[in-house]
């Protein structure tokens, strides 16, 4: 089931996306946290094309796990065993939180932004200390993210090989959708990302070096996870720059492509409302989902 986050004239709901021959319906929905899944019959369907798309989650807080693949040609690689002790975690705030389509400001000189491609997870259900073996029953679905990282050029008073601390905590540093899936195995996602059409990264989470059950266990161990609370997963190798006018698409098998543009950082106030932060159409610019290559 795909399940989209939308507004439409100020009125804001989730939807569940049809595809059909004729154009893309939504059906309204609601999450039910205590069944743990999405409930319909809430509504009418209509097109998809007549509501604004937004991200497809409303987090308090959004966790980012760091170098969680192994590095290209290193002999530690997919199938080594979990190790929570080395999963690195840092915080992103909401207000680096926009949906797809949107446009990202990159924050000029001296930063370097770079793409980080990742599969995201959306949390459903209120929780603390959940064992990876019932980490699915806390999920309410997956999504595409771009986890946007900016690193400075010359910084000699920051630690060699580590990004500043303010590198992922810029307004706009989150797309995130279009929309999520709740009929996905995490442990096999392929992940595609492009600039101007160009592949960068061709990777997947059969990489993870800690996988997403155990990082669900790790990451709700140190703090409570509420719902709409987002856990990006680690990207595969392949991250590089971005310039203003660089379009990025971020694709996962079974979930679809969201994609952003890179503008010029401004001083406007971030704000959730999609007039402001780059809500699009959905009609015009929704894609399918992507599908494995043979």
């Amino acid at each position: 089931m795909l399940i989209c986050r939308y507004t439409d004239h100020g009125r804001r709901g989730y939807g569940r996306v049809v595809h059909e021959e004729n154009g893309d319906l939504l059906a309204p929905v609601r999450y039910d946290g205590r069944a743990r899944r999405w409930v319909g019959g809430i509504g009418p369907a209509r097109p998809l094309s007549e509501v604004t798309l937004l991200p497809p989650a409303e987090p308090t807080k959004i966790a980012c796990v760091a170098l969680n693949y192994a590095p290209q040609g290193s002999p530690t690689g997919p199938g080594r065993p979990a190790n929570p002790a080395a999963c690195s975690v840092v915080l992103k705030p909401p207000s680096t939180l926009v949906g797809h389509g949107a446009v990202v400001g990159h924050p000029g000189e001296p930063w370097e932004l770079r793409h980080e491609a990742e599969l995201a997870v959306v949390i459903g259900t209120a929780c603390k200390g959940v064992p990876a073996e019932r980490a699915a029953e806390v999920v309410a679905g997956y999504t595409c993210a771009d986890d946007l990282t900016a690193y400075v050029r010359r910084a000699p008073e920051e630690p060699s090989g580590h990004p500043p601390v303010w590198a992922k905590h810029f307004d706009t540093f989150t797309p995130l959708g279009p929309w999520l899936t709740t009929d996905l195995d995490p442990a096999d996602v392929p992940i595609t990302c492009r600039v101007n059409g160009e592949v960068r990264q061709d990777g997947g989470t059969r990489g993870l070096l800690t996988p997403v059950h155990e990082i669900v266990a790790v990451v709700s161990r140190h703090m409570s996870l509420l719902p709409g609370d987002v856990i990006l997963t680690g990207t595969p190798t392949g991250s590089g720059p971005l310039s203003v006018g660089d379009r990025v698409e971020v694709s996962l098998a079974g979930i679809g492509t969201l994609s952003h543009t890179v503008g010029a950082a401004t001083d406007r106030l971030w704000t959730p409302d999609p007039t402001v932060n780059g809500g699009v159409p959905a009609g015009s610019v929704a894609d399918r989902p992507a599908t494995r290559s043979a």
